[in-house]
């Protein structure tokens, strides 16, 4: 983390593409297939790492779910987020973060039902329900505060106040 911290603080890249400097169609095709092997070979590591973690520590499944597997497969979104604003593209960064949480409310637990169903712990409704909407309404309110398009970094603070804290008190209420 503090890795990723420095290298978002030591400034801004310029994104300049010389002319025909393009990488190649094949290039990016393999590419993005070994990205996305990458990807399955480590979830395939991650899922049963992460539960026998939770086993171990006497930690509950759902906590170990919302912290380690969460932070774990949302590393890729943190460093395109901050490549993004790095080269001068920080639209790039709302947009992926927020189609990322549409596609995994919608798609991913759509096609996971649609396959078994899902059970869904009594937690989910006394507490995690409520956090995802306070959290969604914090980050609304704070995009609508500012009208010049910029989020402050006090916001960004504030939402990573908001998470430790929501880990904290899932961790306590379990």
């Amino acid at each position: 983390m503090m890795i990723t911290y420095r290298w978002a603080k030591s400034g801004v890249e310029t994104a300049v593409e010389e002319p025909g400097e393009s990488t190649s169609l094949l290039i990016t095709l393999v590419s993005l297939t070994g990205g996305l092997i990458l990807v399955i070979i480590a979830s395939r590591l991650l899922i049963p790492a992460a539960g026998e973690t939770a086993r171990r520590l006497g930690v509950p499944d759902d906590v170990i779910a919302a912290t380690m597997v969460a932070f774990g497969t949302s590393l890729p979104e943190l460093t395109t987020a901050i490549a993004a604003i790095r080269k001068g593209h920080p639209e790039i960064t709302i947009g992926n973060i927020v189609g990322a949480d549409v596609l995994n409310v919608l798609f991913v637990i759509g096609a996971a039902s649609f396959a078994v169903p899902l059970a869904i712990p009594p937690t989910f409704f006394r507490f995690h329900f409520p956090a995802m909407l306070l959290i969604l309404f914090s980050f609304r309110l704070f995009i609508s505060m500012d009208k010049g398009g910029y989020f402050r970094r006090w916001q960004g603070g504030l939402l990573v106040t908001m998470y430790v804290l929501y880990i904290t008190l899932q961790y306590a209420l379990n």
